[in-house]
């Protein structure tokens, strides 16, 4: 376990926390910038031979993504499946009969407690959607092998989309091998 020496808060924000610490690493003090997040729990749902994604705006990036359905945690305690499941209802309108985990990562660890719980949503069944006021989402369903071949091409651009429908993927050749 990481002993911190003087940590101090710097930042206090909506969803994320700023502080400046040091640590003895390789035996000398060294300084780290550290931002803490809950994290976020993201759904790959596969509708037959089709995949649903979400088009929405990023401001942070200037760009209109393609993503999975996915959302941050609201505390430590907040569970991934339940918060995954959630997503999956409000913003593509679906709930999994079969949520099954396949990934649970750090987005950027040398400065970011931000982890990522990813799961495959199967056996959908169609549900009311209910996306937040704030959000402006376009639902795309698109057949996998299109996402086989964008993903393929790199033209998907954030982190938790590749992955997730790298594991999905993975999981279908792996249950077609059986």
């Amino acid at each position: 376990m990481t002993q911190w020496l003087n940590r101090q808060d710097i930042y206090e924000g909506k969803i994320i926390r700023v502080s400046r610490a040091e640590t003895l690493l390789a035996g000398q003090t060294q300084r780290f910038d550290i931002v803490s997040h809950y994290g976020g729990a993201a759904v790959v749902p596969l509708r037959g031979d089709r995949v649903l994604l979400v088009r929405q705006r990023r401001p942070v990036v200037d760009e209109s993504l393609l993503e999975i359905p996915a959302g941050k945690l609201e505390s430590a305690d907040d569970d991934p499946a339940a918060r995954a499941q959630a997503e999956l209802g409000e913003e593509v309108g679906y709930h999994a009969g079969r949520l099954i985990p396949v990934a649970n990562f750090y987005v950027s660890p040398g400065y970011c407690t931000e982890r990522i719980a990813v799961f495959l949503g199967l056996d959908l069944e169609p549900t009311e959607a209910r996306p937040e006021d704030t959000e402006d989402i376009e639902v795309v369903e698109m057949p996998l092998d299109e996402a086989r071949r964008m993903l393929d091409a790199g033209r998907f651009r954030d982190g938790k989309t590749i992955i997730g429908l790298r594991e999905l993927l993975a999981y279908l050749a792996r249950e077609g091998e059986q």
